[in-house]
């Protein structure tokens, strides 16, 4: 085993020649395998000193020792080193979910006999569709055209001279015994079959559609149910293939998204203008171009059937070698239809990463659908306030926060106002938003981050008193208004400017402002109906006489809730400091009243 300065001193020592480098840890075993322009200068690179990510550190951990091909061309060490990662599959080199490549429904005939199978390369015999990402829909695609064409589910290798049950309850029109199946008939199902894997499915149902109608009008009952059985099971065949591109597309779409510790990697896959699947790699690593290289080297060297594009986000200085191993198809998007379908599939790379890092989906779309609707760049923290009072008494204040999307409880605050003279609720707003900014800047933890966004449930009024508050304290504070309607429900978000864009038009947004103004106002209610559960009984106590405020308070020092002073004797109130025997029973009088 060899250590780190020897195996740099070995790399020092490679010749100025393109290649392929094996990694081999210490019982011998092909851990890495890669290419380079220069084989001393890349193969070095791993043995400095120098920073690399996670996954490349532990595999030079892992070296203990390493060995080169020689090649004369860059292209070729590429293809040697994509050829050595499909033999040996080493531990370090990207895995994707499935090696084998996709399946193809294939229909071809044999001296006569039709036959409709899975392959998973195209020959120059016979007709294919697909290719297919999910195994699944593939297999429901090809036993509904079985049935609809009634072709046989037998290999047919040996021809019968009797017809099987399949024959005999019309889910085969009997080619097995030759001779039963005229030449014109196995023609008619071929140009069927044809047009259903070139897509053109209307010729077919308009077809059976009006057998149907002549089977119904004839009376013959059964035959017109089997061809709806028929007309039911192309429709399914169709919602299989998908949403037919407006514009014929042969291509693949790659997009990627990721974080500091995770990339998900989404391909769209278009072939004739159909959208035939769809597949997601997840890699426990942050993105770089050089994952991607990987990536494309792995999948594309399959043997799959190459589409005549294959669209990724931007030109990158390895993409010039791989074109020229995949003659020039890696290209990035022109027209727009390209543009929104690469689109497309950076949104499912990131539904994708979502998913694998358990966060809720839905909460993130709300969030980002807001984001857009309103054109806020950034709402990851919310906080939304809402006055409550009856005629000004007992006014509080509630404070609900929504973070990335979800509602956060445990970082929900209360603020109790009380009355002033000449104040409104625009002023009650301001004094709570000032109180949770001021207690954020005194240093309270449970006042920290500071919110992106500020809510008001408001309009204009309520905007510009919030962000006068904001400005003095000189935050960048994004500050906006939840305007309801005649029956308090949310109708439109306002600006500062002025600006108010009706939630009708967008049912997603118009659901997720509801539900952040109902939150609040129900928290802010709440907390008002319980401060007046108190201070109601506490009034009626204060207008008994003899009581003031301070014999109040030590009795709910001692007891401390309403309910077990009601609970208690008159000795046990009268043993309460300031309370005499006599006032003691006229609190027990009172408390008995049942207030």
């Amino acid at each position: 085993m060899m250590n780190r300065q020897e195996l740099l001193k070995k790399a020092n020592a490679l010749p100025q020649s393109p290649g392929v480098y094996i990694m081999h840890d210490a019982d011998g075993n092909i851990i890495y395998i890669g290419k380079a322009k220069i084989l001393p200068n890349r193969v070095t690179s791993y043995f400095r000193n120098a920073e690399h990510d996670l996954k490349t550190t532990r595999m030079i951990e892992n070296v203990a020792d390493f060995e080169v091909i020689l090649t004369s061309t860059e292209l070729e060490a590429l293809l040697t080193e994509c050829s050595l990662i499909r033999k040996h599959a080493p531990k370090y080199n990207i895995a994707l979910k499935n090696e084998r490549g996709y399946q193809f429904i294939r229909y071809y005939e044999n001296d006569g006999f039709p036959i409709l199978k899975f392959e998973r390369y195209q020959s120059s015999k016979g007709r294919y569709m697909g290719p297919f990402i999910s195994t699944y829909a593939a297999r429901i695609i090809m036993e509904h055209i079985r049935r609809v064409f009634a072709l046989p589910s037998c290999k047919g290798r040996a021809r019968r001279k009797k017809v099987c049950l399949e024959y005999d309850i019309g889910r085969c029109l009997g080619f097995c015994q030759k001779g039963l199946v005229s030449p014109e008939r196995l023609q008619e199902v071929s140009r069927g079959v044809a047009d259903v894997f070139s897509g053109n499915l209307k010729v077919i149902v308009d077809d059976i559609e009006s057998k149907m109608h002549k089977a119904a009008d004839e009376l013959r009952f059964e035959d017109a149910a089997l061809l709806r059985d028929k007309l039911r099971m192309l429709q399914t065949v169709s919602e299989k293939m998908d949403t037919k591109v407006v514009q014929q597309r042969h291509a693949d779409y790659i997009a990627w998204c990721g974080t500091e510790q995770i990339t998900s990697i989404f391909l769209l896959c278009i072939r004739n203008g159909y959208i035939v699947g769809e597949r997601s790699d997840i890699f426990d690593e942050p993105f770089s171009d050089g994952l991607l290289r990987e990536y494309l080297e792995r999948y594309y060297s399959q043997d799959r059937a190459l589409p005549k594009h294959i669209y990724i986000d931007r030109m990158y200085d390895w993409t010039e070698l791989l074109n020229e191993w995949l003659n020039g198809r890696i290209c990035v998007p022109v027209f727009s239809q390209d543009k929104d379908l690469l689109g497309l599939a950076e949104r499912n790379a990131s539904e994708r990463l979502l998913q694998r890092q358990g966060r809720t989906r839905a909460n993130q779309r709300n969030l980002h659908a807001f984001c857009e609707f309103t054109g806020i760049t950034r709402a990851d923290r919310m906080e939304i306030y809402d006055v409550s009072h009856l005629a000004g008494s007992d006014v509080v204040c509630g404070m609900v926060v929504c973070v990335d999307g979800a509602m956060v409880s445990d970082q929900y605050r209360k603020f109790r106002i009380g009355k002033f003279d000449g104040r409104d609720d625009t002023a009650y707003m301001s004094e709570a938003v000032a109180r949770r900014l001021g207690r954020f800047a005194d240093g309270d933890e449970k006042f920290a981050p500071l919110p992106d966004v500020i809510i008001c449930d408001g309009g204009l009024a309520q905007i510009h008193s919030v962000e006068k508050v904001v400005e003095s304290f000189g935050y960048d504070i994004r500050v906006i208004g939840f305007k309801k309607d005649s029956r308090h429900r949310t109708k439109s978000v306002v600006f500062g400017d002025g600006r108010e864009l009706k939630l009708n038009v967008n049912p997603q947004v118009h659901a997720f402002c509801g539900r952040l103004q109902e939150k609040v106002h129900r928290y802010a209610v709440s907390y008002h109906k319980s401060l007046r559960d108190v201070t109601a009984p506490q009034s009626e106590l204060l207008s008994i006489n003899g009581m003031g405020k301070v014999k109040l308070k030590a009795l709910f020092d001692r007891f401390g809730t309403l309910e077990k002073m009601r609970e208690a004797s008159v000795e046990q109130l009268a043993a309460v400091k300031g309370i005499t025997p006599e006032l003691a029973g006229r609190i027990k009088d009172t408390l008995s009243g049942g207030f």
